[in-house]
């Protein structure tokens, strides 16, 4: 009879177990491909959002927050939908659409309407955010403005103006059009990289020094190689920008509700405050065209998908303060020029930039062929009930080839956070990344054939995807070529103890739990233990490895010498204490 392995013991032998650190990349960015899960994960329809235009909507998001339990998709050129995910048969309902009140709108390829939140107190009666909501949108760069908005100005060129507005509802909850007020415009040089998602932190309570402060996703106003510098530079006095700075390529944190004749307030802790040279709304910078961002309800992070130039795509933990390198880095690279990185010097723990926790290149795909991913689209921590394997796992995409949906534990991640820990490689990718199988009716399938195959072009070449939670917590997937709204449905193939989703339960598995000893619940895939990370996961893991491996020796399940390894495990618990209080 086997013998149950002490959690001490089990977790001191990770000492001894842990895999070498793969050596730098050298030549290609990233020479490992993104292995496939060993799971199947079935996508199904929901609803779809009506034409505008006389074409499918560009469907640019989805969120919740507003009317409870109602999902808000929103159309790239205005118009906003609710469904009940709930519904047997789900039907969208209009909402509002932005650009029948706002004028001179700009609308285009990457311009429209781009944000949607809606305010912490929306539900709160009395309270000053009540019945509030904010949009990002594009509009005519000479287009009067609507209310006392701050202005930032355009880098030399101006193509449209980036809008922060706010909107509210009455109290049968239809939108006052009149109530339109804008905070914030940007001059923007290009149509592209210009604002992105906004959105409020949900883990966020009343009394919080978070509550409330809207987050806006602003790229570097596009231009091969940020010509002109705007990620790096966050000083007011930039020349040209009218002693307030550019603030392209940054996060920027505001109180969005006026106060006496400020059209928003800045919050006292955001990191530059008292630096009076330094643009204040900034919370975090050296961002290329960060075009998604969202916390996990469950650790608190905050994730942020930067899309890269000609090499590499980020997954960044936010942090206040941080400069996330571009366009000196690209990813754990530096950029050479607007084509070519190379790998980072020696002395890099010393420099100012702040790593991302995950990435990838554009290189190869599963088959060993160019796919030419170029564009990530970033999503949410799931959280949900529909998709047991997921559970804790950051999802993610790329929308500008063939639409590969992509996830990576979210305990991987933070075990990835000294932020300059480019040593720690997963085949070049930091946390290991793993692509989705999808299926549809059970078959496999790719999300590039669904919208092919939905809206009869078959020549189409990209998805366009976005990634988002809905209010029942389960994953929807959109696109701006079909007008459907789509579900992940189901999951198939989970191997309990399989914690590297590789379709194997081995010693591999074991060096991950041992990564994850003492991390919270769901942290840790294909647990369906739950609890903090310990002893009930390692017998998942033997039980099943065990019975994976029936013909092998005892000896194939570590059980370590006791009296070897228990000194070791002092230190190992003390490191990972440390590890998660400078988390």
């Amino acid at each position: 009879m086997q013998r149950p392995l002490p959690l001490l013991v089990a977790a001191t032998l990770c000492l001894i177990a842990g895999p070498l650190l793969a050596d730098f990349p050298t030549g290609n960015p990233i020479g490992a491909a993104i292995p496939l899960s060993s799971f199947s994960v079935e996508v199904e329809d929901v609803l779809r959002i009506p034409n505008s235009s006389g074409q499918a909507p560009r469907l640019e998001g989805l969120v919740h927050g507003g009317v409870p339990g109602l999902a808000y998709v929103y159309d790239q050129r205005g118009a906003i939908y609710t469904f009940n995910p709930t519904d047997a048969s789900p039907t969208p309902t209009l909402f509002f659409n932005i650009y029948s009140q706002v004028q001179n709108g700009n609308i285009g390829v990457q311009t429209g309407l781009r944000g949607l939140a809606f305010h912490p107190d929306f539900n709160t009666p009395g309270a000053a955010g009540q019945g509030k909501f904010y949009t990002a949108h594009s509009r005519n760069a000479f287009a009067a403005a609507v209310g006392s908005p701050k202005f930032f100005n355009s880098p030399p060129g101006l193509n449209h103006d980036s809008v922060i507005g706010e909107w509210s509802v009455d109290p049968n909850g239809v939108v006052v059009p009149s109530s339109y007020r804008e905070l914030i415009r940007v001059g923007q040089p290009e149509n592209d990289h210009n604002v992105g998602e906004i959105g409020f932190n949900p883990n966020a309570a009343p009394g919080d020094p978070d509550y409330g402060n809207l987050y806006i996703a602003l790229g570097d106003g596009g231009g091969v190689g940020n010509p002109n510098n705007t990620a790096q530079n966050i000083s007011i006095n930039a020349a040209g920008s009218g002693g307030k700075g550019f603030p392209h390529g940054s996060l920027l944190r505001v109180n969005p509700l006026a106060s006496g004749g400020n059209p928003f307030t800045v919050p006292s802790d955001n990191p530059f405050v008292g630096q009076a040279d330094v643009i204040q709304e900034v919370w975090a910078y050296g961002l290329r065209n960060p075009h998604n961002f969202d916390w996990d309800s469950v650790t608190g992070k905050m994730l942020i998908a930067d899309i890269g130039q000609a090499n590499v795509e980020e997954i960044n933990l936010g942090v206040a303060g941080a400069n996330y390198g571009w366009s000196v880095s690209e990813g754990t690279f530096r950029v050479v020029n607007a084509n070519v990185v190379d790998n980072l010097p020696v002395d890099h723990p010393a420099d100012p930039y702040t790593y991302p926790v995950a990435q990838y290149d554009h290189d190869l795909n599963n088959n060993n062929q160019p796919d030419g991913l170029i564009a990530v689209a970033g999503g949410p921590v799931y959280r949900g009930e529909a998709l047991p394997g997921l559970t804790g796992r950051y999802l993610f995409g790329d929308f500008a080839q063939g639409g590969a949906l992509y996830s990576v534990g979210v305990g991987d991640l933070e075990l990835r956070d000294d932020l300059t820990n480019v040593g720690q490689y997963s085949g070049g990718h930091l946390a290991p990344i793993s692509e989705l199988r999808l299926t549809r009716g059970g078959s496999p399938t790719t999300l590039l054939a669904i919208i092919r195959n939905a809206s009869q072009n078959f020549g189409l070449s990209r998805t366009d995807v976005r990634i988002a939670a809905g209010p029942d917590g389960e994953v929807y997937l959109l696109n701006k070529h079909d007008g459907m709204v789509r579900r992940l449905a189901s999951i198939t193939g989970v191997l309990p103890g399989d914690f590297n989703n590789d379709g194997a339960v081995d010693a591999a598995d074991y060096t991950v739990w041992c990564d994850h000893v003492g991390a919270p619940s769901g942290t840790l895939p294909n647990d369906p233990e739950g609890g903090v990370i310990g002893q009930s996961q390692y017998e998942l893991w033997r039980a099943n490895f065990a019975a994976a491996a029936q013909a092998a020796t005892a000896a194939s399940v570590p059980e370590p010498a006791t009296a070897t390894l228990l000194a070791a495990f002092g230190a190992i618990a003390a490191l990972g204490i440390r590890r998660r209080q400078a988390a």
